[in-house]
């Protein structure tokens, strides 16, 4: 008898394959057909999680695994997180506009509950570290996928949608639509391989191997293609974590931490300080050396995030609502940002740019201290796991330093959306599945 557990399973690994879609006959074809393929299948996977609880064989091991994976510190930060957005849905200015968002971000309340039946479905569902394993590589295929469309588009292949190689300022966008998501959504995917190559580096098959190498460094070559600068800070702040958390752990390894660290802020600082040159110009996306407070895109954040400021004051509670910052934006115009003289006539922005200052002016301090709270109670818990997941790995504590380090520092100058969000879920409901206490695994699953 096929399990509905293991029908709902399926359609939640398929779920990252979502990132390779393109929907061509629609006016936002990098957006729209990504969400009605992740709605679809979450949806799908939910009723037959549900049917599975009432008539599956197995239905009493995955009602104890609900509920002591619903007491579970991070599980319930991320609840209230998710539930704090709900309400500044519904305590915004345009309750309706909030929770269904539109036709070209499909973000919203809506959105959002989407992706916290994907993390807890995802939590209770997926019980084994081989389970965990499969879907890492289901996320490295996706990502390949999302290359390859892009690689398509690069070479003028008829029917891809896309910048090519050739054009002047190129920044490889692949199915994702914009380079700053495309380099993320490799950071996830970088972790995802190096997980699977460090957890059972002895196990696995020399073709396994390869494989994963290779995928970092494609992963990598591609990452600098999409030459997005405060992703590459991010990276690279996460590394750091990453090195400095070996050097300080283990004597072993201080020396070779401490070596990398020296050597690759030679490399980063040589770059940047000559990017000016010919040379460095040269590279394909050295744009990421160009790092300073003068520059443009930094200069039209740092506004949109203090008209985001002025927002937050005004609304301090539960703020404007998700996807209103348009109106804030609107109302807090600063006239700064229309100069015709330098030839900058402005843009109209519906996010702030930031997740520090989307959260805050659009669900205010309820929201911004909920969602920062997963990320106080994930630290905290690694932090109490250390020498349990110190004793599997230490490379594997160091991934998991470095991955949320990434994120949030690369997040300080951009917005989610599902490209981003789909792996961060994932993501926090395997850091609940590795830093639980308990194991229900079972012959039968």
């Amino acid at each position: 008898m096929l399990s509905y557990f293991k029908l709902s399973r399926f359609f939640l690994y398929i779920i990252p394959f979502g990132v390779a879609i393109v929907s061509r006959n629609t006016l936002f074809p990098f957006i729209v057909g990504k969400y009605v393929w992740f709605r679809s299948l979450v949806a799908i996977a939910l009723i037959l999680f549900l049917l599975g609880l009432l008539f599956d064989r197995q239905k009493r091991i995955y009602w104890e695994r609900l509920k002591k994976i619903a007491r579970h510190p991070l599980f319930i930060v991320v609840g209230i997180f998710v539930l704090a957005f709900i309400l500044a849905c519904f305590f915004g200015v345009d309750p309706h506009f909030s929770f269904w968002s539109n036709f070209e971000r499909g973000e919203g309340g809506l959105q959002m509950l989407h992706m916290f039946t994907l993390f807890a479905l995802l939590a209770t569902l997926f019980r084994k570290k081989e389970q965990w394993r499969k879907l890492f590589w289901i996320f490295i295929i996706s990502a390949y996928l999302m290359i390859l469309y892009g690689v398509g588009a690069g070479l003028g292949m008829n029917g891809f949608l896309g910048p090519s190689f050739e054009a002047s300022g190129f920044r490889f966008q692949g199915s994702i639509g914009n380079p700053a998501y495309v380099a993320i959504y490799l950071v996830f995917a970088m972790f995802f391989a190096g997980y699977l190559l460090i957890s059972r580096f002895k196990q696995i098959k020399e073709a396994k191997k390869t494989i994963l190498f290779v995928s970092l460094v494609v992963f990598l070559i591609f990452f600098f293609l999409a030459a997005t600068r405060g992703t590459f800070l991010g990276l690279g702040a996460g590394v750091f974590a990453g090195l400095l958390y070996l050097g300080l752990s283990r004597k072993s390894w201080r020396k070779p931490a401490i070596g990398i660290l020296i050597f690759l802020i030679l490399i980063t600082g040589t770059m940047i300080h000559f990017k000016d040159t010919d040379f460095v110009k040269s590279i394909p996306g050295s744009r990421i050396f160009d790092i300073s407070l003068k520059a443009k895109t930094f200069q039209h954040r740092a506004i949109m995030w203090g008209i985001a400021w002025e927002g937050f004051l005004e609304r301090p509670i539960f703020g404007w609502g998700p996807e209103n910052y348009m109106r804030i934006f609107q109302e807090k115009y600063n006239p700064i940002y229309f100069n015709p003289e330098t030839g900058n006539y402005g843009a109209w922005f519906d996010r702030a740019h930031s997740i520090i200052f989307d959260y805050l002016a659009e669900t205010g301090i309820v929201g911004f201290f909920a969602y920062i709270s997963i990320w106080v109670v994930y630290f905290w818990t690694l932090i109490k796991k250390r020498v349990l997941l110190t004793a599997r790995h230490p490379l594997i504590t160091a991934l998991l330093i470095t991955l949320p380090v990434a994120y949030l520092v690369q997040g300080l100058a951009l917005f989610d959306v599902s490209a981003t969000y789909i792996p961060l879920f994932a993501f926090l409901a395997f850091a609940v599945y590795e830093f639980q206490d308990f194991n229900l695994e079972t012959k039968n699953d």
